[in-house]
C-alpha cells in the first residue's frame, strides 16, 4: 500500500514551493546591475562581460521554459522538480564561490536555465490541480512573486552593493532552493505525466535555442559596440530569423510544442501583446530611471535602490486588484488601465529635472509597480483562458519565450540610444529623457494596436467560466477570430 506524503497536495505549501523556485532568479534580473561593480572588483570581469553573462542567463531562462513545456509531458512532476531545483542550487553555489568569469557565468546561466524549467514544472500544477475558488488567490500571489521580485530587485541590489556581500546573496538563494527540495519531497504528489506520447519537437527546440541565445547575446554586445557593429547585427539578425522560423513551423504542425496556432485569435493575441509590451516597458523604464539616478543625479546604488520602494507596495496593491477582477468581465479594463499607468510613469520620468525633489521619483516608482502588476500577469491569464487548462504549461512556455525576447532586448537598445544621444560623454539627462520619450511612444503604439485588435474582434467583455476551464477541460472564454467584426461586417 502506497504511503501518503505528510503534506501531499497541500495548496499553500505547493504555492510556496512554486514561488520559492521562481523568485530568486527573477529578483536577480533587476538586482544584479546594482552590485555589478562589486563582482567586477572581486573576480575581474569587465562591464561588457557581465552584460553578456546576464543576457545568456536570460536566454537560458527562456529556453528552459520552452524545454520544460516538453519535459512536463513525459516525466513525473515531483522528480522533474527536484532535478531542476537541484540544478538551480548548483548554479547559485557556482556563482557564490566563483573566482573568475567562467565559474560565475556558468552559475548564472545554470540558475536561469533551471528557473525557466521550473516555471513550467512548478507553476501550472498549482493552477490546474485545485478548485476555481483558489484561482484569485493564486493569481494574486503569482503576481506578487513575479513582479514583487522584479520591483524588489533594485532594493536588494542596492543593499548588496553597499555591503559588498554579493556572494552571500547567491548562498541565500542556494539555501532557499535546498529548502524547496525538502518541502517538495513532503508535498508534491506522484502524478503520472500528462502526455507521454507527445511527439518530440526537435525543430522547435533547435530554433528556440537560436531564438533565445542569439538575440540576448547581440543586445548585450551594445554595451561595448554600436548598432552597426557585426557583433550586434550578426547575432541579433540570426536570432530574429530563428524566432520567426520557430513561430511559423510551430503554427503549421499538428502537435506542436508551442501552441502558436491556438493563440491566433483575439483574446490570446491581445494578452500576449500586453505581456510583451507591459513587461518590456517596465524593464526599459526601470533601467532608464536607474541610470538617471546613478549617473545624472549622483545617487549611490543604495540610495537609488531604496528610491524604488513604492514599486513593491504598488505591486501588492495591483495583486489585490487582479484577485478581485479575475473572475469578472473587467480583466481587459484593468489591463488597459495598467498600460495607461505605464505611459503616465514614462511621461513623468521624461519630464522631471535633475533637481525635481524626492516626490517625483517615488510617484514614478509607484506607477511603474501598479502598471506592471496590472498588465503582464493579467495579460497572461487573458491569453490562457482562451485555451484548455491542460495546455497551460506549454502556453506559459510560449508566452515567456516571446515576452522575454522583447523585455530584455528592448532595455539595452533604448539605453544605447540614450548613450548615443549623450554624445559619448557619459549619460546625460537629455539622452535619458529622449530614450524615455521613445519608450513612451512605443507604449502608446502598443495600446493603440492592442485596442484596435480587441475592438476588431469584439466589443464585449468576456466573463470567464473558471469551473469549466479547470474541471471540464473547456476554455474559460470563447475568443473571437482576429478581425471577427470586420469579417461579419
Amino acid at each position: 500500500m502506497k504511503r501518503p506524503r505528510p503534506f501531499e497536495g497541500h495548496y499553500a505549501l505547493m504555492l510556496t514551493i512554486a514561488l520559492a523556485a521562481l523568485v530568486p532568479y527573477i529578483l536577480l534580473t533587476t538586482a544584479a546591475d546594482f552590485y555589478g561593480q562589486n563582482v567586477t572588483k572581486d573576480i575581474g570581469i569587465d562591464a561588457q562581460g557581465l552584460a553578456i553573462i546576464a543576457g545568456i542567463a536570460t536566454a537560458g531562462y527562456c529556453f528552459g521554459a520552452l524545454l520544460g513545456g516538453d519535459l512536463i509531458n513525459r516525466i513525473h512532476q515531483h522528480r522533474l522538480f527536484m532535478a531542476c531545483e537541484a540544478l538551480f542550487v548548483v548554479g547559485a553555489l557556482l556563482s557564490g564561490f566563483a573566482g573568475g568569469l567562467v565559474m560565475y557565468g556558468t552559475g548564472r546561466v545554470l540558475s536561469g536555465f533551471a528557473t525557466g524549467l521550473l516555471l513550467v514544472v512548478a507553476l501550472p500544477p498549482v493552477i490546474q490541480n485545485f478548485p476555481a475558488s483558489r484561482m484569485p488567490f493564486s493569481a494574486a500571489f503569482i503576481n506578487i512573486g513575479f513582479f514583487g521580485a522584479v520591483t524588489a530587485g533594485p532594493l536588494i541590489g542596492g543593499v548588496v552593493a553597499a555591503t559588498g556581500l554579493w556572494r552571500w546573496l547567491y548562498f541565500a538563494f542556494a539555501l532557499i532552493g535546498g529548502i524547496a527540495i525538502v518541502l517538495s519531497v513532503l508535498t508534491l504528489p506522484k502524478q503520472e505525466p500528462v502526455n507521454p506520447d507527445l511527439p518530440f519537437d526537435r525543430s522547435a527546440l533547435i530554433l528556440g535555442l537560436g531564438a533565445t541565445v542569439l538575440p540576448f547575446w547581440g543586445a548585450e554586445e551594445l554595451t561595448g559596440h554600436g548598432f552597426t557593429s557585426p557583433w550586434f547585427l550578426a547575432p541579433m539578425g540570426c536570432g530574429l530569423v530563428c524566432f520567426a522560423a520557430m513561430l511559423l513551423t510551430e503554427y503549421h504542425k499538428k502537435e506542436p510544442l508551442a501552441p502558436v496556432k491556438q493563440v491566433v485569435s483575439t483574446f490570446p493575441f491581445v494578452g500576449i501583446l500586453v505581456a510583451m509590451s507591459g513587461g518590456g516597458v517596465l524593464v526599459a523604464l526601470l533601467g532608464l530611471a536607474t541610470q538617471f539616478r546613478l549617473e545624472v543625479t549622483g545617487l549611490s546604488p543604495l540610495e537609488t535602490g531604496l528610491s524604488f520602494w513604492p514599486q513593491v507596495v504598488a505591486v501588492v496593491i495591483a495583486a489585490v486588484l487582479v484577485a478581485f477582477v479575475l473572475r469578472t468581465r473587467y480583466l481587459p479594463v484593468l489591463i488597459l488601465c495598467g498600460m495607461v499607468l505605464l505611459v503616465a510613469a514614462g511621461v513623468l520620468e521624461a519630464s522631471r529635472s535633475t533637481d525635481g525633489g524626492t516626490a517625483m521619483p517615488l510617484i514614478v516608482a509607484g506607477l511603474l509597480g501598479l502598471g506592471a502588476g496590472t498588465t503582464v500577469a493579467p495579460g497572461l491569464f487573458l491569453a490562457g483562458f482562451s485555451l484548455p487548462s491542460k495546455v497551460i504549461g506549454r502556453l506559459f512556455a510560449l508566452i515567456e519565450l516571446v515576452r522575454s525576447v522583447v523585455n530584455f532586448v528592448l532595455a539595452p537598445v533604448v539605453l544605447k540610444i540614450a548613450r548615443l544621444v549623450s554624445d559619448g560623454q557619459g549619460l546625460t539627462a537629455g539622452g535619458l529623457q529622449l530614450a524615455t520619450w521613445l519608450t513612451v511612444g512605443m507604449t502608446i503604439l502598443a495600446i493603440a494596436v492592442g485596442l484596435g485588435i480587441y475592438l476588431a474582434g469584439t466589443r464585449r467583455l468576456p466573463h470567464p467560466d473558471l469551473e469549466a476551464w479547470l474541471g471540464q477541460g473547456k476554455t474559460a472564454v470563447n475568443s473571437p477570430e482576429l478581425g471577427a467584426r470586420w469579417r461579419s461586417g
